[in-house]
């Protein structure tokens, strides 16, 4: 027969090794978004900086 305490320690291994996995995927999955959102900014920031250069002037000022 199978020592309950045995099962318990069995039991409570594989549980806390589930949870580790569980917390793993979420920081993984928490750095993929956080590294995604720094490269759009990054993106959006070389596109302004194009936009800028490319520009003729002050626009107001070419309107008048």
């Amino acid at each position: 027969m199978i020592d309950i305490q045995l099962l318990n320690d069995a039991l409570l291994t594989v549980a806390f090794i589930v949870g580790l996995v569980i917390l793993v995927l979420i920081g993984v999955v928490v750095l993929a978004a956080l590294w995604q959102r720094h490269e759009r900014k990054a993106g959006i920031r070389q596109i302004e900086r194009h936009l800028s250069s490319v520009a003729p002037g002050d626009s107001r000022a070419a309107a008048s």
